[in-house]
């Protein structure tokens, strides 16, 4: 694929861009073709050609769950973010309390702008686009993202054509911080149906302060990619948490959190070059500056390994690797 030729194409096509700038973890090489884009006929054009020049392709929305190669992608990456949430409508009421919701838009955005409607209090704080909210059913609290999902629009990439598809709730598949969308790029999300309740505006306000300060008390400062790992679904063997009675309360609800199992491995503080496991909240690995994807999937890697030896337990990674 001749990069003039798509230059004359798609005039804001780019090369060799550091893809670390487009990621929360601030990690990432340089992408062979790069494109940044809030035009679903654009996205649309431009994955028809490189399907047709047989050219890897990745879509991302805020990059705040992705660990990118150090080395970059030998292919497109396209940025799927409006970048002046002001530029367009973005937002569509649909009935009473029903809107259809660009995929571009940051999560936060939307919450500010939906102040008078409730349903998303709990995102507030919370990085990247609601598409890649909806991709991961991103969620806080014990509330979710697919709480408030009626139906998802998407291009789905199938026989190489691009079409136009909606799925209703039940299709997305919903899972904890799962979807039928995630890792998944022949379904990229577009647009969203949600239902969302109409409110006092001060209440919701005050829901969204109160919600905005328990995440930074316990959010880690620094460079990451939120939290590393799904907390684990299931009981530990009562042998194993008889020794450990801060595990006690979660095995009963069989949902624990990763990052105690993480913190109980002893593994707080860790550090693999520039890559440390914070020891505020030990699900989040900081790049102190300088890590590279090789730093965070040793510490990965060390994790997963500690944890199963330890607990019997395989944790899963809840970010995106590339």
């Amino acid at each position: 694929m001749a990069f003039e030729d798509l230059k004359n194409e798609f005039p804001r096509l780019e090369e060799k861009v550091m893809l670390k700038d487009y990621t929360t973890f601030r990690i990432g090489g340089p992408a062979k073709y790069f494109l940044r884009t809030s035009d679903k006929k654009e996205l649309k054009k431009i994955i028809e050609r490189a399907i047709k020049e047989n050219v890897n392709f990745l879509v991302i929305g805020g990059g705040s769950n992705t660990l990118f190669s150090s080395k970059g992608f030998d292919g497109l990456v396209i940025v799927y973010k409006v970048e002046n949430i002001k530029e367009r409508p973005l937002i569509e009421k649909i009935g009473d309390d029903y809107f259809k919701v660009d995929a571009t838009i940051p999560l936060s955005s939307l919450i500010m702008e939906m102040r008078s409607y409730s349903g998303l209090e709990w995102g507030v704080g919370i990085p990247g686009t609601l598409g890649g909210a909806i991709n991961g059913n991103v969620g806080a609290l014990g509330e979710s993202i697919s709480d408030s999902v009626e139906s998802v629009d998407v291009l789905e990439i199938k026989n190489g054509e691009v079409i136009e598809k909606t799925f209703k709730k039940k299709e997305c598949c919903f899972g904890y911080r799962t979807s039928i969308f995630k890792n998944n790029q022949e379904l990229l999300i577009i647009s969203a149906k949600l239902n969302l309740s109409k409110g006092e505006e001060n209440e919701i306000q005050e829901r969204i302060k109160s919600n905005l300060d328990k995440r930074k008390a316990k959010q880690p400062k620094g460079f990451s990619a939120g939290s590393v790992f799904k907390n684990y679904s299931g009981k530990i063997s009562d042998s194993i948490v008889s020794g450990y009675p801060e595990l006690k309360p979660f095995n009963e609800k069989e949902i624990i959190p990763a990052g105690l199992l993480i913190a109980l491995s002893q593994l707080k503080g860790k550090q693999i070059g520039d890559a440390k496991i914070s020891e505020e909240h030990a699900n989040f690995i900081i790049n102190l500056g300088k890590a590279t994807s090789d730093d965070v999937l040793s510490l990965i890697s060390l994790i997963k390994k500690t944890v199963k030896e330890k607990f019997s337990v395989n944790l899963e990674e809840e970010i995106k690797i590339f």
